[in-house]
């Protein structure tokens, strides 16, 4: 059987943070990046033809956060990955959106290869949550 990569795509308003993480995915062999948007409106109109294995979704944009996009992907691609990155490490907003199937959570203040162990994770199908992150669900 052939290696596929796995394919992902980023929604994030913040240009620089979303660059940077475009940047440094290029050092991830194992990772085809086949979106980034700035909203979660903008990601849908790019994927609806090619719908990538994980999503990673800031959790606060203009337009369409994080949350509605999450649920949107969830009801209509039940599979599909979704990786939140955020500031914001409550613990009760990271139990809801696991809660309504969200795979993982990464605080933005990650080091580069935890990003890369929870997309790792997420295509072994299994869910990842930052360290910090204390999930009794989890």
């Amino acid at each position: 059987m052939e290696y596929q990569p796995l394919t992902l795509a980023i929604a994030d308003d913040h240009n620089l943070f979303r660059k940077g993480v475009l940047e440094l995915l290029k050092a991830f062999e194992e990772i085809t990046l086949v979106a980034d948007a700035s909203n979660g409106a903008e990601l849908l109109e790019k994927i609806e033809s090619d719908l990538p294995d994980v999503v990673m979704l800031d959790l606060e944009m203009p337009e369409m956060d994080g949350v509605a996009t999450s649920r949107y992907l969830l009801s209509k691609y039940p599979d599909v990955r979704i990786l939140v990155m955020s500031t914001y490490g409550d613990e009760a907003l990271v139990e809801s959106l696991l809660e309504e199937g969200v795979k993982g959570y990464l605080l933005k203040n990650s080091e580069p290869d935890e990003l890369r162990q929870a997309l790792q994770a997420l295509r072994a199908g299994d869910g990842y949550f930052s360290s910090g992150i204390k999930i009794d669900a989890f």
